[in-house]
């Protein structure tokens, strides 16, 4: 199979949809599959990813990234999106690897540089087909960036325009049936689910935990004898941090056991959250977590907790659920699709900031409760090889 594929993202920028393709680049290679890859480069900002060259190129056997000249994306410097005179590249670098099939990651996201969906109308001159995969709900996350007096008309325009890009593709792929349910009210009439976004199967998760890993891999003793509760993901405003902030600092007017809150991530948020919570909290910022050293953080605190509402699926809560740590999450769709609640987590009412705090209180409180919820978690956890089931999936699509 000879597949081409068009992203807005990729690695050293350590988010879901960069490590996803990063993962399904290396089952390819690994499949024997011929791929040309094309995402935004990252020179650009080697002062922030001084390692950007290492996933250009030839990366694997018979893979190829393409590093397309690229601009910020929403004001924000560390999010790129290519830009529009990268069409031409585009489609001579199809032409020239006439590939099998074709993927697009977030076309709408590319449309907002580009103002063209890349890909499609050399899909349509091969007669191949050209997947587009919706994997972020920047729908939802106009909230958090506009106004609030403009927030509706900007959902309904960007929802109008999302509906009529998914339909000039062949197929619209998500890797949710709740997102699926979604997509088809919208109107997009081409949507198909298949299990195709996760983390893989952890062979033996419990070999992960050390007696003193954040001594030793962090420089920070204090923080192994005390009860390591994790916030994990990019420092933005839709992962629905003043709501985090807000109710964090009430903890220290709580009689608790020792605890620490780690916040893993980087965004525009990193200075806000420092500080808010720095002199309030016992607060340690671990800064942007390469993808290869996540499961081990995860594998060594006793909580992952998340105020996210807006998720299409929640991959830090599955890599979370894959090493047996148990998750506290508001109660909402994509949450729901996860995690089972008192099972292998807790679910507090969305944004009620007092049921979230009782708890939190509670597991902070409560080690016989944590590790319940850690146990059920190993026992329900799922073997899954999401970019297996990818491949497979597109074979079947190739005419």
């Amino acid at each position: 199979m000879k597949i081409a594929i068009v992203s807005s993202t990729f690695l050293p920028a350590q988010e879901g949809v960069s490590i996803t393709l990063w993962e399904r680049l290396q089952q390819l290679a690994q499949d024997g599959h011929s791929v040309l890859c094309l995402v935004s480069s990252y020179q650009e900002i080697g002062d922030l990813y001084p390692q950007w060259s290492n996933y250009v190129g030839q990366i694997f056997k018979n893979v190829e990234v393409i590093g397309l000249p690229s601009q910020e994306w929403m004001g924000i410097k560390r999010e790129r999106n290519p830009q529009r005179y990268t069409l031409t590249v585009i489609d001579r670098a199809l032409a020239k690897f006439q590939p099998d099939i074709i993927q697009i990651e977030e076309p709408e996201r590319l449309w907002t540089t580009m103002l063209a969906l890349p890909g499609l109308s050399y899909a349509r001159r091969a007669d191949i087909p050209c997947i587009a995969s919706y994997r972020t709900n920047f729908v939802d996350y106009l909230a958090d960036y506009t106004p609030w007096w403009a927030t509706g008309i900007s959902q309904l325009l960007v929802e109008q325009l999302t509906r009529w890009i998914y339909n000039q593709y062949s197929i619209t792929l998500v890797g949710s049936r709740f997102i699926a349910q979604k997509l088809t009210a919208w109107g997009i009439k081409n949507v198909e689910y298949a299990p195709v976004i996760g983390t893989k199967t952890v062979a033996k998760p419990q070999n992960l935990r050390q007696p003193n890993f954040f001594s030793d891999r962090y420089g920070l003793p204090k923080v192994d004898s005390t009860v390591k509760i994790l916030f994990l993901g990019r420092l933005s405003p839709d992962k629905n941090w003043d709501f985090n902030c807000q109710y964090l600092t009430k903890l220290n007017q709580l009689k608790l056991y020792p605890y620490t809150i780690l916040v893993a991530g980087t965004g525009e948020l990193d200075q806000q959250i420092q500080d808010e919570l720095g002199t309030k909290t016992p607060l340690v910022m671990l800064g942007e977590i390469p993808c290869d050293r996540v499961l081990e953080l995860l594998a060594n605190v006793d909580l992952h907790v998340t105020s996210s509402l807006k998720e299409t699926f929640g991959r830090t809560v599955q890599e979370s659920l894959a090493v047996g740590i148990p998750v506290l999450a508001p109660d909402c769709p994509w949450t729901r699709n996860l995690i089972i609640n008192n099972f292998n987590g807790i679910l507090y009412q969305a944004q009620n900031g007092e049921d979230f705090m009782a708890k939190l209180t509670e597991l902070i409180q409560q080690p016989d409760l944590r590790n319940t919820l850690h146990t059920n978690a190993f026992d329900n956890i799922k073997k899954q090889e999401p970019a297996r089931e990818w491949v497979e999936y597109l074979q079947t699509k190739i005419k």
